[in-house]
């Protein structure tokens, strides 16, 4: 009986690792690069355009932090922009400058989207020790069920501050699932991953 145990514990934890390993929240759609810009980003101001200011503090910061891992020396916008400012991009702009960057990092969401998928019911055995041999193992029937997720698009863009160029772009989808700042770091993470990897992040970090 307990090597029956022990084989259906392992199963499980196989089956939690299997799941947990496919909870990433974020996805590119879309990158773009200027392939004319062969820089590494040196200083560079964090914009988040969000509506609440816990939202928008959280989300730089955590860019900031993340950016400062890979080499570069990163700063929020919050810190000296009032985020009723954010739309005035002349002040901006000045600000950004103002504080030396020589890149500006902007993400905004720009949809959001609702999606019903139905689940089918399954028929599975589970392992029963406690009747004859013969009924070893039991079949549940688990019924089907609807699932609603939620996801959000955002448009990220990074400029070239002196000539407020377009340099790199990226469209991206999140799941709207757990933890808020979770989910900023999971965000986060994606981005700063695929800035590296496209040059625009100093190498051997």
């Amino acid at each position: 009986m307990k090597k029956g145990i022990g084989l259906y514990s392992r199963y499980l934890v196989a089956f939690l690792i299997i799941l947990l390993a496919s909870c990433a929240t974020t996805r590119l759609l879309v990158v773009w690069k200027d392939e004319g810009f062969h820089r590494t980003m040196k200083r560079v101001v964090v914009v988040g355009v969000f509506r609440q200011p816990s939202v928008r503090n959280f989300f730089e910061d955590e860019y900031v932090r993340k950016l400062k891992e890979k080499g570069v020396d990163a700063v929020a916008s919050y810190t000296f922009l009032p985020i009723g400012e954010l739309r005035k991009k002349e002040l901006l702009m000045s600000k950004i400058r103002e504080n030396g960057a020589d890149a500006a990092l902007v993400t905004r969401m720009v949809d959001k989207k609702s999606f019903e998928s139905y689940v089918p019911g399954t028929i599975y055995a589970v392992p029963n020790y406690y009747r004859s041999w013969g009924s070893y193992f039991d079949y549940i029937y688990q019924p089907g069920y609807l699932v609603r997720e939620e996801y959000a698009f955002a448009e990220t863009n990074i400029y070239e501050t002196g000539s407020e160029k377009l340099v790199w772009a990226a469209r991206s989808e999140t799941l709207l699932s757990g933890d808020k700042q979770e989910l900023i770091r999971s965000f986060v993470n994606t981005m700063t991953e695929k800035m590296a990897a496209d040059g625009l992040l100093p190498s051997g970090r």
